[in-house]
């Protein structure tokens, strides 16, 4: 069972790492969203920490120079160890905790997920820019990119991209899907109608929806209404 707790960081340095994972992630950060699902999925024990990205202590800046967010912090016996770049990060908590496989056995399989991850960087930045613009909805990246992936689960012919459950290509792109139904707070009727021109992914959407891992770390669509209505230019900032 993976166990896990959250504080904020301060100004002194947390102290060296014994048996767990550390985590150094900001409020609302997808692509930490990304290695809490990953490190739920794969129940590691581990702690997050959260970061202010505007006011990051000078510790953090000598240790993260290039200010990666998220860090994943691993105790090792040469000392504690640092991991950049949430596929990176991902990618390496699959194949160290062998339980619950997320890639497939399959290499050519493992090959077109990563190449799907990377297409879906299409969506990620037609999202970012939807809900920058005052959430113009309908973004053509992100219709064209929706209309890629409901192919693929077509093609597939099962509920998840990882097969009779998630892997790890459904767990990679599901932070920013999940953003995308705060546009049913826009225009719910807009919304539905454009739901409904992508029938396997929006199945696929509702059964990633009732996932255990997905609901440990979900937030709802109002919340995520809120936030970016609210903080666009701030939040848009620190996608880093």
């Amino acid at each position: 069972m993976s166990f896990h707790q959250q504080r904020n960081v301060g100004h002194t340095l947390p102290s060296p790492l014994t048996d767990k994972l550390r985590l150094y992630h900001v409020d609302m950060n997808p692509y930490g969203h990304r290695v809490l699902l990953i490190l739920e999925a794969k129940k590691a024990k581990y702690e997050v920490l959260k970061l202010d990205p505007l006011r990051l202590p000078e510790w953090f800046r000598v240790k993260n120079p290039r200010l990666k967010i998220p860090v994943l912090e691993i105790p090792t016996e040469q000392g504690d160890r640092f991991l950049f770049e949430s596929v990176v990060i991902c990618d390496y908590l699959d194949e160290k905790y062998t339980r619950n496989p997320l890639h497939s056995k399959d290499p050519y399989v493992k090959a077109q997920d990563r190449l799907l991850i990377e297409r879906f960087n299409e969506l990620i930045k037609g999202s970012l820019e939807c809900f920058d613009t005052n959430f113009a909805f309908g973004s053509e990246q992100i219709i064209q990119t929706l209309d890629i992936f409901e192919k693929e689960l077509a093609s597939r012919g099962t509920y998840y991209f990882g097969g009779n459950r998630p892997g790890m290509l459904d767990y990679m792109i599901w932070p920013w899907v999940e953003r995308l139904y705060l546009l049913r707070c826009v225009n719910e009727k807009k919304f539905d109608e454009r739901r409904s021109l992508f029938p396997n992914f929006a199945d696929w959407g509702d059964q990633m929806q009732l996932d255990e891992v997905v609901k440990k770390h979900a937030t709802s669509p109002a919340e995520y209404f809120d936030y970016y209505k609210n903080a666009r230019a701030h939040a848009m900032g620190y996608y880093l």
